[in-house]
């Protein structure tokens, strides 16, 4: 009876042991988790708080060209400018989408950006009615939250060859890709005024529209 008790205590203690083991583990799991999707979007954040900045000096930028009628050759060169860096800062937000599972705070960073990018596209139509420009806008639209298996294997698609046609064209390709299920509301009038109600869809110099692979295989012979 005494070795019993005594091998039941023995158990309790292994149990209780072991217990503890996997709370610390456990705990220690949510505290890196919590650490990183910190660390994380600080760095997203970080890129918003550059892009908002540069974005704001160009809007300025171009409204004092227009309001003093200045030479607009410094209105594209601008548009290009940031039109780069911001897609070279979008393309960061993709090592944190690669899991497919966004926080509120991400999401709320990435709808940022869609409205720089959205303002961006704006600003790029007002400055192509005033001067003339090779340069041509090619605007990507597409899903962002909640994707299904094929849509993502589309919009990779997508991705791949727009890709390849800014690596070729270079500064002549001002390229934005801005997701739609963000809730930019500026966003939402042009997609209206464009009639571009699927999604993805490619649009190029407000003019071309693209929504199937095939056919946008054939984009290059659409750019000026």
């Amino acid at each position: 009876m005494v070795e019993k008790s005594k091998k039941w205590s023995r158990n309790k203690y292994i149990f209780i042991e072991a217990l503890l083991v996997a709370s610390v583990i456990f705990l220690t799991g949510i505290f890196l988790g919590s650490f990183y999707e910190k660390a994380r979007v600080d760095s997203v954040r970080e890129f918003y708080v550059d892009s908002e900045t540069g974005l704001s000096d160009f809007e300025l930028s171009s409204q004092i060209i227009y309001d003093f009628n200045l030479n607009c050759s410094f209105a594209i060169e601008k548009s290009i400018y940031f039109a780069d860096q911001i897609y070279k800062e979008s393309r960061q937000l993709e090592k944190y989408d690669s899991a497919n599972k966004f926080t509120n705070d991400v999401i709320s960073l990435h709808r940022r950006y869609d409205l720089l990018r959205t303002l961006l596209w704006k600003n790029m139509i007002q400055n192509k009615e005033k001067c003339s420009t090779s340069a041509n806008t090619i605007v990507y639209l597409y899903d962002y939250i909640d994707t299904s298996l094929t849509t993502q294997s589309m919009q990779t698609s997508i991705s791949n060859i727009l890709l390849d046609v800014k690596g070729e064209y270079g500064e002549k390709v001002i390229l934005i890709p801005i997701a739609t299920d963000t809730n930019v509301e500026a966003l939402s009038i042009l997609r209206e005024y464009y009639d571009l109600d699927k999604v993805p869809i490619v649009i190029v110099n407000e003019k071309y529209q693209f929504d199937n692979i095939e056919d946008l295989k054939n984009i290059r012979d659409y750019l000026i």
